[in-house]
């Protein structure tokens, strides 16, 4: 039992799993940020709310804004998100998973800016 996390294209109503991660707190939290930002936070289940969004919200959509405050948050370690409480989430093992995956998040955010180039909906989710 943990967070995944996965990112793709949705097309159909269906999103394609081309980058998965296991328990980054971090970018949960930045992704909770900007699914705040793109729903209503008062629509959701407000008794788990604080703890960020989980699957079956609709995730949030990639933007070329969110991409470039994505960039800034992998390149200063995600300082502005760091992850206070979320057991499920492995925020007690933040900082390694921040290292770990930095690549991984480069990539991502690479690959996202050319999908958006091309015209296709990139979409973030996640389950715990």
């Amino acid at each position: 039992m943990g967070l995944d996390q996965y990112a793709g294209i949705r097309k159909d109503g269906e999103v394609s799993e081309d980058f998965y991660w296991r328990k980054h707190a971090r970018l949960q939290k930045f992704m909770a940020k900007a699914f705040d930002e793109q729903y209503e936070k008062e629509t959701h289940n407000a008794t788990i709310q604080h703890l960020g969004f989980n699957g079956g919200q609709g995730g949030v959509t990639i933007t070329k804004d969110i991409v470039d405050r994505l960039k800034k948050a992998i390149d200063d370690g995600y300082f502005e998100h760091f992850a206070n409480d979320g057991f499920f989430w492995g925020q007690q093992w933040q900082e390694e998973a921040v290292k770990e995956y930095k690549e991984q998040d480069q990539k991502f955010v690479s690959w996202a800016e050319q999908q958006l180039k091309e015209g296709n909906e990139i979409v973030y989710d996640c389950s715990w």
